[in-house]
Formats: C-alpha cells, sequence, structure tokens
C-alpha cells in the first residue's frame, strides 16, 4: 500500500471511531484528521507526509464521507402482510451483521452502507413473516438504477430473509451461464461464505467474503455452484443433503423454462415438509422473460379465461411460487416498464395470479454520486438539467464502418481496409490515457475496462477483435518506440480534452476523490498501461468471458478492451468502465436503458470516463433519463398520497422512434395523447417549511406589484353572488409563465409541476394562444394575510391524515365555482346544459353547478384566455409561525386543438381511473 492509502486509511480508521458513520462531514473535517493522523504514521513507517500528500489523502476519503442519499420510497398494496418486522427482530441479525461488516471492510461509505441497512428492513416489512403459519404468497416490485447496486441490494435482502427464518431462497439470475455465474459469485462472498466451485487443500469448503469474518459459522448450503455449468442440477439435488428445516439454502438459477422445469419437477417430488418451509424468490432483471408475452382470452363479462397456459418462463415461475405453501416473490428490475404493464387482474386456474406487483413497489435511491442517466446525459423536458460533458460525438454515417442496418456476414472496413475507424482509435487512445491517469493518481492494482459495443452477431465480433487488437498493437508499438507523433497526438488529447473536462466537472459531486495529475504524471506510465491491456470478446461463444476474478486472486487489476453484443446488454458488469464506445441500437427503453453499462459508480476517476457515440444515440438516451425520472417521480407521488399498486395508475411517456417494451410485453398498455389543454391543475402537495413557504409568498407578490390595481370581490357570473378576492384580467402569458418558473413545487407534484406548465404557455404562445390571462386570489375565513398590499381574509384548508412534517396535503384546495370566475354568463349556461348532458346520458340527477371539463370546453372558444387562481392558505393551517400565507395554485388550462401534446402508454390501472 502506498504511503498516501496509508495515510487515508489511518484517518479512515479514526473518522469512523468518531461516529463519521452518522452524518455527512465536511472536507475541513476530514482534512483535519488526516493532518493529525500524519505525524503519527510517519513515526512508524518513516515517510515524511507532506501538504501535497496530505491533501491526496483527504480527496481519497471524499467520496467515502461526503456522499449522501435519499430514503427509498416503498408503496403498500391494500391486501399485505401484518406489520412484524418491528423491535428486536429488525434488528441485524447474524447473517446481515457479517454482510454489513463485509461491505465496510470493503470500503463502502457510511451513508450508502446505513441506507442499505435501512432500506433492505424496509422490504423485509413488507413481504411476510416466515414464522406464520399459511397459506400465503405475495408479489412484489423493487426497482433500482442501472448498475447502482441492485446484487447487492438483494443479498442484504436475502441475509435479512435467512435471519428472519426464510429456508428456501431462489435467486433467478439472468439468461445465460455467465450472468448467472457472476451472480453465484456474489453470494458465495456476501452470503454463503464459501466458494461453491471447490475446496482447500485440506478438503474442506474454501472460506470466501463473509466467511473470512471472524465470528461463528452460520450453517447455510446452496445446491448451485459458481462454475460456468454449475446450474441446479435434478441429479446433484436428488443426492444432495436437503434439509431445509435445519438451515437456509440458496438455488441461483438461469431464468430458462429447461432448468425451471427441472426445478419445479425435483420440487414435487419432496416431502410435504419440505414444502411447507417459507420461500423467498428474487427474480433478478425481473422485466426480462418472467412477464407472460401470451394473449390471454377474455369471458362476456370481461374477466379472464383462466383456463389458460402462459409463456414458459413466467408460467415455471408462477408454478414455482404455487408449489410452497408460503412464498413471496420479489422482482428487481432498474427498467420497470414491462412489470407496470402487466394487467393487474390477469390470473390462470393452475398457475395462480400473475406477477403484478400488487404487495408492494419500492423505489431505490441512489447516492448522490451515482453515475446515471440523469448525470451522463441530463433531461430534454426544459428542466434545465444537463449531463456531464463526457460524451463525444462520432460520424457513424461518414465513417462507414459499421452501418446501422447489417447482418453476421459484415466484415467492418474503414476506406476499403480491415482496420478501425478514427473515431474508435480516438477511444482507443483515450482508454490507454485513462489507465494511465487513473494509475498517477494511486489507482494501480484495479480493473480498467473499455466497453465496445457495435453489433450483436458474433461473426462481427470476431472481426471487430482483430482490428482493436492490430490497432492496439500499433499505438503500444509506437509508445514503445517513443515516436514523436504518437506522443504529440496522445498529449494534445489530454491537454485538449482532459484538463478541460476535469475542470469543468470540479464544481460537481463527481469532483471528490479526484487527484489532480499533469500531461507528465501520466506519460510515465503510457508504455505499462498500454503494454497490460487485453482484448476479449464477451458473447455466445465465450467460454470463460472476461475473468476479473482470476486477476484478483493475482493481486493485480485486469485491463481489458471488452468487445460484445447481447451478453453485454444486461447484468453483466464492467469493472472499472471508464471508455465506451456504442453504435448498437435498439429501439425499445428496456433493452437500450440496460445497454448502458458505462452507468454505475466512478469515484476517483469520474471525470476520465468517456462515450464516443452518435447524437441521434445521445438524444435518445437523454429521452430515456427523462422517462425514467418521470416515473420515478409518479412512484413518489404515489408514496406521498398512501395510493396502493392497484389503485394509482402509472404511465409513461412514449417516443416517435423507440418503443416502451417489446409489443408482447406492452399488449395491455394503452397509448393515449396527453396535453395540458382542456385541463385543470390543481395543487394538493405543499411545502410546509417556512423557508420555501415565505419564498413563494415573495414571488406572488412580485408579480402581483406588476398587475396594477385588482376588482375587489367580483361577481361570478349566471348571477351566482360575489366571490371573496382580488381579480386582475389581460395578465400577460409571459408573465404567468415566469411565475410558476419561479415557485416551489415538491417533487411529487407530478401533475402540478411549475416548469413543465410555464414551458407549455411559452409553446402556446408561439400560436397566439394563452397570451391573456385572468388572475384571482380568492379570499377565505381564516386569519388576515398581506396579498398585494392589502390585509386579505386567508383560505381554510384542513390536512389529510397522510401529511407529514414536511409536507401539507389536502383533498383539494380548489373551491368549483372559482373556475367559472373569468366566464360570461352564456358561456357559464352552456357548461352546465353539458355537464347536465353527460350525467342523463349516465342515468344521473342534474348539478348544482358546471363541471370543470366544461367550464375548460367553454374558455376554449377563445384558446388565448387562461386562468390562474391563487389560494392564500392560513398558515396556521400548516402549523407555520409566519404572518404570510402557503400559496396554492390552480391553473385552469382551456381547450385548443393546436396545443402541443405528448403520447403516454398507460397501465391497466390508469386505464380504469380515466373511465
Amino acid at each position: 500500500m502506498d504511503p498516501v492509502a496509508r495515510l487515508a486509511d489511518t484517518a479512515r480508521v479514526a473518522l469512523m471511531a468518531g461516529g463519521a458513520e452518522d452524518r455527512t462531514l465536511s472536507v475541513e473535517e476530514i482534512r483535519a484528521v488526516v493532518a493529525a493522523s500524519a505525524p503519527v504514521l510517519a513515526l512508524t513507517s518513516g515517510h515524511a507526509f507532506s501538504e501535497e500528500d496530505i491533501e491526496a489523502a483527504t480527496r481519497n476519503l471524499e467520496a467515502l464521507f461526503i456522499v449522501s442519499q435519499g430514503p427509498s420510497i416503498n408503496l403498500r398494496g391494500e391486501q399485505r402482510p401484518r406489520d412484524w418486522y418491528f423491535g428486536e427482530r429488525r434488528r441485524p441479525g447474524a447473517f446481515m451483521s457479517r454482510y454489513l461488516k463485509k461491505l465496510g471492510e470493503a470500503g463502502w461509505a457510511p451513508r450508502p452502507l446505513k441506507s442499505l441497512e435501512e432500506s433492505t428492513a424496509e422490504v423485509m416489512e413488507l413481504v411476510d413473516d416466515p414464522q406464520r403459519e399459511g397459506p400465503w404468497d405475495w408479489r412484489g416490485l423493487v426497482v433500482g438504477n442501472v448498475q447502482s447496486g441492485k446484487t447487492a441490494h438483494y443479498a442484504g435482502l436475502i441475509n435479512r430473509a435467512a435471519d428472519a427464518g426464510y429456508r428456501v431462497i431462489i435467486v433467478l439470475a439472468g439468461m445465460h451461464n455467465i450472468l448467472r455465474r457472476q451472480t453465484q459469485l456474489r453470494l458465495d462472498e456476501d452470503f454463503l461464505g464459501f466458494d461453491t466451485a471447490g475446496s482447500a487443500p485440506d478438503g474442506r469448503r474454501r472460506r470466501v467474503g463473509v466467511g473470512l469474518l471472524p465470528g461463528p459459522v452460520l450453517l447455510v448450503d446452496s445446491l448451485t455452484t459458481s462454475e460456468l455449468n454449475g446450474d441446479f442440477n435434478r441429479t446433484v439435488a436428488q443426492n444432495s443433503n436437503f434439509a431445509p428445516s435445519d438451515r437456509p439454502f440458496v438455488f441461483v438459477v438461469k431464468k430458462q423454462g429447461s432448468v425451471l422445469k427441472n426445478l419445479n419437477r425435483w420440487i414435487a417430488r419432496l416431502p410435504e415438509p419440505s414444502r411447507r418451509v417459507p420461500l423467498l424468490v428474487i427474480d433478478d432483471e425481473a422485466d426480462q422473460a418472467s412477464p407472460d408475452t401470451g394473449e390471454q382470452g377474455v369471458l362476456p363479462d370481461g374477466s379472464f379465461d383462466e383456463d389458460y397456459d402462459p409463456k414458459r418462463i413466467n408460467g415455471e415461475i408462477r408454478k414455482l411460487l404455487r408449489a410452497f405453501e408460503r412464498s413471496v416473490y420479489v422482482g428487481y428490475t432498474a427498467t420497470p416498464f414491462a412489470n407496470i404493464l402487466i394487467h393487474d387482474e390477469r390470473t390462470a386456474e393452475d398457475f395462480g395470479a400473475d406477477l403484478f406487483p400488487s404487495t408492494f413497489i419500492v423505489s431505490l435511491s441512489a447516492p448522490d454520486d451515482y453515475f446515471g442517466p440523469l448525470a451522463v446525459f441530463g433531461r430534454d423536458d426544459d428542466d434545465g438539467v444537463e449531463g456531464l460533458p463526457l460524451i463525444r460525438h462520432l460520424d457513424q454515417t461518414g465513417e462507414a464502418w459499421m452501418p446501422d442496418s447489417h447482418d453476421k456476414t459484415l466484415r467492418p472496413s474503414y476506406r476499403g481496409q480491415s482496420r478501425v475507424p478514427p473515431s474508435l482509435a480516438a477511444a482507443m487512445r483515450s482508454f490507454i490515457l485513462a489507465c494511465a491517469a487513473r494509475t498517477a493518481r494511486g489507482q494501480v492494482n484495479v480493473h480498467k475496462t473499455m466497453l465496445v459495443h457495435v453489433s450483436r452477431f458474433q461473426d462481427v465480433h470476431d472481426a471487430v477483435h482483430g482490428q482493436v487488437e492490430q490497432e492496439l498493437r500499433d499505438i503500444r508499438n509506437a509508445i514503445s518506440a517513443r515516436d514523436e507523433e504518437e506522443l504529440a497526438g496522445l498529449k494534445a488529447l489530454w491537454i485538449e480534452d482532459f484538463e478541460p473536462t476535469t475542470a469543468a466537472m470540479s464544481g460537481t459531486v463527481f469532483a471528490r476523490a479526484l487527484r489532480p495529475v499533469s500531461w507528465g504524471d501520466v506519460a510515465v506510465h503510457l508504455a505499462d498501461e498500454a503494454d497490460r491491456i487485453q482484448v476479449a470478446v464477451a458473447n455466445g461463444r465465450s467460454r470463460n468471458g472476461i475473468d476479473y476474478e482470476a486477476a484478483e486472486t493475482s493481486g493485480k487489476g485486469l485491463s481489458v478492451i471488452a468487445i460484445g453484443g447481447d451478453k453485454l446488454s444486461r447484468g453483466l458488469t464492467l469493472e472499472g468502465l471508464s471508455t465506451s464506445y456504442f453504435l448498437r441500437v435498439s429501439q425499445q427503453y428496456d433493452s437500450l436503458l440496460q445497454m448502458g453499462r458505462w452507468f454505475g459508480y466512478r469515484r476517483g476517476y469520474a471525470d476520465l470516463c468517456r462515450l464516443y457515440t452518435t447524437p441521434d444515440m445521445e438524444a435518445w438516451f437523454r429521452h430515456l433519463a427523462t422517462v425514467n425520472e418521470d416515473l420515478r417521480a409518479q412512484l413518489a407521488h404515489m408514496r406521498i398520497t398512501l395510493a396502493t399498486p392497484k389503485q394509482y395508475g402509472l404511465s409513461i411517456a412514449t417516443h416517435s422512434v423507440m418503443n416502451v417494451t417489446a409489443s408482447n410485453k406492452r399488449r395491455y398498455g394503452l397509448e393515449r395523447p396527453t396535453s395540458y389543454a382542456g385541463e385543470g391543475k390543481i395543487q394538493t402537495v405543499l411545502f410546509r417549511d417556512k423557508d420555501t413557504v415565505e419564498a413563494n409568498a415573495a414571488a406572488v407578490e412580485s408579480m402581483l406589484e406588476e398587475l396594477g390595481e385588482p376588482v375587489p370581490d367580483p361577481q361570478r357570473p349566471g348571477g351566482r353572488g360575489v366571490s371573496r378576492g382580488l381579480l386582475w384580467r389581460e395578465v400577460g402569458g409571459s408573465t404567468i409563465a415566469a411565475l410558476l418558473d419561479s415557485l416551489a413545487f415538491p417533487p411529487e407534484s407530478t401533475d402540478v409541476d411549475g416548469k413543465r406548465m410555464a414551458s407549455y404557455i411559452r409553446r402556446q404562445n408561439g400560436l397566439s394562444e394563452l397570451t391573456r390571462w385572468t388572475v384571482f386570489v380568492a379570499g377565505g375565513t381564516g386569519s388576515r394575510v398581506p396579498v398585494a398590499g392589502r390585509q386579505l381574509a386567508s383560505v381554510k384548508r384542513t390536512a389529510l391524515d397522510r401529511s407529514t412534517s414536511t409536507r401539507f396535503i389536502t383533498k383539494s384546495i380548489l373551491s368549483p365555482l372559482d373556475e367559472a370566475i373569468d366566464l360570461t354568463d352564456e358561456q357559464l349556461v352552456r357548461a352546465q346544459a353539458e355537464t347536465d348532458r353527460v350525467l342523463a346520458r349516465q342515468g344521473k340527477p342534474a348539478a348544482d353547478r358546471p363541471a370543470g371539463p366544461w367550464l375548460r370546453e367553454a374558455r376554449g372558444e377563445d384558446p388565448g384566455r387562461g386562468l390562474l387562481i391563487l389560494y392564500p392558505i392560513d398558515p396556521a393551517d400548516l402549523d407555520l409561525k409566519t404572518t404570510v400565507p402557503a400559496y396554492g395554485i390552480v391553473v385552469s388550462f382551456p381547450t385548443s386543438r393546436t396545443a402541443a401534446s405528448e403520447r403516454r402508454l398507460e397501465n391497466t390501472v390508469r386505464q380504469r381511473e380515466a373511465m
């Protein structure tokens, strides 16, 4: 260990002993402990630590102690297990304690480690008590992020489940042997504690991972191994000592029909006591292969015909769950589109309910330095979120090396020669620089990977492999020969690309732990780093794949350029990935997002990462990042309103070229156009902190001051009396948009999103619509508050039980007749008549007032007009000690034939909501 690393480790121990895991530290606090540790370590090591060493050690620790992470979001179904996981049972038991200890010693940051401990407990709360007698059968879904640590999370859940008393744990791990083996290796380390593929020289099981920690040996077993062909085997299972009443057993199996069928046949022959033990099924990548893609018949009453056989993998999973008296299914995925589009009422006679997550959905948060889609690409919905400056565009058409459309006979060539194109050559040089820079930063014996993903055909991979190897040989030879042109090119790439990029990222969370290095620091490592790089193909022909494990055993990290297709598209982790060259096109959200193997954690080298791709691919990924964030916002809103998965419909924004998921997985989804036109947006969730309330009030006051004198207590149309409050007419659309832009809305307010509404108003202004607004500040019966230089009685609203200390939630802030305040008498009459006509068609009596849609239809006779209603809610209702009101808003948009709209794919729950 180099002196700087030893100093950082010594300071880390001191910080942990001081309780650093309980809070986020400042850089100054970390530096102070590092500086105090330096003289003590100098006495024992003989190394005199400089200020530069202290600064470098401090940077090493920044990513460990400054990382923050929000809580997970858990959504519970109406029918769910009773509360059981609390008190002593909730505290980490023997299995979970040693797992947490192993992660801590492996360098996990304190906050993410605490978050993992808490979020796994939250999932355990939602599965059933394994000590409770059956029968029971539950369905849940955990939504993570691509390459964000889902395996670490379900390993934690497995450890907690073993502590609680689950005795059969089956992990459905990918579609390929290499992915299944990768998962088995992780569980050997994180749960079993021994190598399932072999034994030590003394004939005993070789201890690994948690098994190397001091403490009692925990009895646990596996009927699968980490050998490439170590999947479930009936012969092996029949000869095993399967006794689940004594200890937990884990199975890591591929999602392959024949494997699952063999597993089910073996289970069916088990004695009844073995099938009465509680079963936990973890479905990794639950959106792949698990959803039923068949078309089930429907009876005349609209219910499903239960005399139906689902597709093979889905059917075998459902049979597996039914084989045990007590079972829980927990799907894990980062791309849940197919899962939420499963019909929520689908069931079949011999298979039970489908895999719709009716019991719970948990959305995991990622640490703030998660190198994910939003960070890399930003958003495309006017939120002003820009991606990191790491994408390098290439001209796929101009280079004509790898056409979009090709087959397995393609032999890629550049200008008639079998060689890589300039863009790939540049990417390879970028990778060599990144390797050398990481070594210069002290990241010596670590894995360093480049991804080349340009085709799904194995024959094409072989051709690309040859060209990449030849280019790498040429670069190596040139560096070794001190070729002036090569070295000058590498230096120019470093100075013109890497140095500005590092500087541009200096103000972001990704700058933590970055140790500055110069060209001179990098240049001395170029030859060695280039020589270490291997070129490997990872596809169906590969026997061993990319063997990071063997490199770790030798004590050295693996440096590799990985070329592949489907096997690099999902599940497989490319360790230390810094450079990606990506041309592969998929027109499905889930497949394309999963192909982003560059997502994950890049602590200490995020600035060295590069993605070489086309502008079109960058735009597609930016759209996916936006869709992903939108779906998570819907889940957050579902949580804040305490809705259940079968009560709260979800929808996904569609794209003009891409599909959300495969057509047979979206069979029950319904695509509809959505727009703000004709919509009434009513705020029901408000911030409950004094600073935000006062900032919003100041923004409203600033706008009202510009509007001049209002009309006090205006007359309602149709002789409906006086409406208490203040009214302004002919307010410009740009003024309304500016206000909505400046107000703070809780992120759970997906329907009432100020920035999106402002963007919509500005777009419609370009069509000469929404240019003239009425603004109404409603009065009420509460305490008097300052509004537009006057004292106005505030509005009283009641907080619902699901309100929290940070959120005020009310059923509705709208007084319905207020939405008619800007209409004429004639328009009100027409809106009332239309309302009554619709009610009569439904066999219902006439209403005492027009319904909102028909008020907005009447306003749509002049689509230039909009209505903004501001409700100054009594601060006492929010338990706030302030003299200003908490403003809630209602925006009433007129109908419009020319309104901009997007199309959204709705799940079956959402479709019922719209009926």
